[in-house]
């Protein structure tokens, strides 16, 4: 009759793992102002609150490039979809 000697990180169960959080995706500062347009739409549709303030963000700090007529429609849109 043999004896078996286990170690002792076989005998202790693992903790469960913890769930990653999801990753937040963010364009790169400065973005031009469609893919600022496209980003807002996504955020309207999936009802993602995060995303539209961090257009509304990066709108407010001048960081949205492209046609100035374009960029004040944009702001004029977040402002509708902020309030």
């Amino acid at each position: 009759m043999t004896i078996e000697f286990w170690p002792r990180r076989c005998l202790t169960p693992k903790p469960a793992p913890k769930p990653k959080k999801p990753r937040t995706r963010h364009p790169k500062l400065p973005i031009q102002v469609g893919k600022a347009h496209q980003k807002l739409s996504q955020a309207i549709i999936c009802g993602d609150d995060e995303l539209a303030s961090f257009i509304d963000a990066a709108a407010k700090r001048g960081l949205v490039t492209g046609n100035p007529d374009l960029v004040r429609q944009l702001r004029e849109r977040l402002d509708s979809v902020m309030a």
